[in-house]
């Protein structure tokens, strides 16, 4: 059985790949950007398609593959990214980590003003 973690950082515009083993050796490192032609927006729903589909595809090949998914950050199309790779990976998933940080909506003490 192959073991391996994938981490899955989303920012404003863009969102990266991270493929490792159990050792913590990178495997893989993508982004959607490095796909992006000139002119085109990056977070739609064939862009994100193609770019699972041309990266991971070769993961599919192997018997036995198990995959822990982390995911951090937020983006308009994390939920639709995230649905298409359960699609994709459908059986080989262990567990999904979502790391995002959560504003608690505590109080915070006000600047001390300087003169």
């Amino acid at each position: 059985m192959k073991l391996y973690f994938l981490l899955i950082l989303f920012t404003q515009n863009n969102i990266f790949l991270t493929l490792t083993n159990f050792k913590g050796e990178v495997l893989l490192w993508k982004s959607l950007g490095s796909l992006k032609v000139k002119g085109l927006k990056k977070l739609t729903n064939s862009f994100i398609k193609n770019f699972i589909f041309l990266n991971l595809n070769e993961l599919k090949l192997h018997q036995n593959l198990k995959i822990h998914i982390r995911s951090k950050g937020y983006n308009k199309s994390k939920k639709l990214f995230t649905r298409i790779l359960f699609f994709f990976f459908q059986d080989s998933i262990l567990s999904f980590i979502d790391n995002s940080n959560e504003p608690t909506n505590g109080c915070k003490s006000k600047k001390k003003r300087r003169l």
